[in-house]
């Protein structure tokens, strides 16, 4: 009875936003009035399923065009008025796919102001609402980061879907000072930490919903997997030269540091290799070939293609080590192919 109770209250907020929606924008533009309504539609109270595809491809629709803005605004203030943990959710898809698909036109949320509020977000109604509740304020965080991308980046390349995109990334960023390829790369490995830290993930179509974010978050995982191999076979390339020895060199401690931190992910990070299997091995395989050893030294090689290159990093003699497929170790990071 409670749930069916919750579930008809829903229908009346629903329809209560949706007239109220039509009234306040009756003076807008015929866009601004279709991107609320379409944003209502898809985050609604009553289903337990992702947003319509449909209504948030109707929103996205705005998000490269003059009215991007207001489809942020309108996501955003649904986000912030509710506190219902389904509504919400919802929410940040919508938020999600629209940084996404904004690339370079999004300015980004207000960075360490926590921007979505939803740190002491709860909703306790429903088993689901809890359930969902931990995953928002995870959610919050990630996005926030997510939208900062293009800034730190100066881009948000799509390396999943267009190829050649690969070429033209290495090449931009072949242009950039070391520097600002490790402030990159660090910035890029912090996606893998706050992966890490997502909430205990419930078996697969048990929550709709979360498989939702799993799915999205999944795809901006290879996205960040791609984007961190270019940048790491840059820094091999001009950091590592033959019989020149980088004793104390800043660029390379840091550039260690970063892949201790890499390696420390790799176990949590291990539930999503089945997707891109090719890639995730690549990525993060272990074998003798691969090996890298972080002893004051780091040592690895990136195969990019039929290139190989071997990164040395520091003076002291090669030390090669075995592990099985079982082991890692938070000094050790194995790095191969981009593809």
């Amino acid at each position: 009875m409670s749930e069916l109770k919750t579930r008809i209250i829903g229908k009346f907020k629903d329809k209560a936003s949706i007239g109220k929606a039509r009234l306040v924008h009756s003076f807008s533009s015929t866009a601004v009035k279709y991107i609320h309504l379409a944003l209502l539609k898809s985050t609604t109270h009553t289903s337990n399923k992702p947003p319509n595809s449909d209504y948030v491809s109707d929103v996205i629709s705005y998000s490269n065009s003059r009215y991007a803005p207001a489809a942020f605004a309108a996501a955003l203030w649904r986000l912030r008025v509710t506190k219902n943990a389904i509504v919400a959710t919802k929410s940040l898809i919508v938020i999600h796919k629209l940084i996404k698909s904004s690339r370079d036109k999004f300015e980004g949320l207000d960075r360490g102001r926590n921007n979505l509020k939803l740190n002491e977000f709860s909703d306790k109604s429903s088993t689901l609402a809890l359930e969902l509740s931990q995953w928002i304020r995870w959610y919050g965080l990630y996005l926030d980061r997510l939208s900062w991308v293009s800034k730190v980046l100066g881009s948000f390349p799509n390396l999943m879907e267009n190829p050649k995109e690969k070429v033209k990334e290495k090449d931009r960023v072949s242009s950039y000072q070391t520097g600002c390829i490790m402030r990159q790369t660090d910035f890029l490995v912090s996606f893998f930490e706050d992966i890490c830290t997502r909430p205990e993930t419930p078996p697969m179509f048990e929550n709709k919903i979360v498989d939702e974010i799993r799915e999205l978050v999944i795809q901006d995982y290879f996205m960040v997997v791609r984007l961190v191999m270019v940048r790491l076979q840059v820094l091999s390339e001009r950091l590592i030269k033959p019989n020149v020895k980088h004793i104390g060199d800043p660029d390379l401690n840091d550039l260690s540091l970063v892949l201790v931190r890499l390696g420390e992910c790799k176990e949590s990070l291990s539930g999503f290799f089945w997707r891109c299997r090719r890639l995730a091995e690549d990525f993060w395989c272990l074998d003798n070939k691969q090996m890298v050893k972080l002893v004051g030294l780091v040592q690895t090689t990136v195969k990019d293609d039929e290139e190989m290159v071997q990164i040395l990093v520091g003076s002291s003699p090669t030390e090669w080590v075995t592990f099985d497929d079982s082991e890692t170790s938070t000094h050790s990071v194995w790095l191969s192919s981009y593809t």
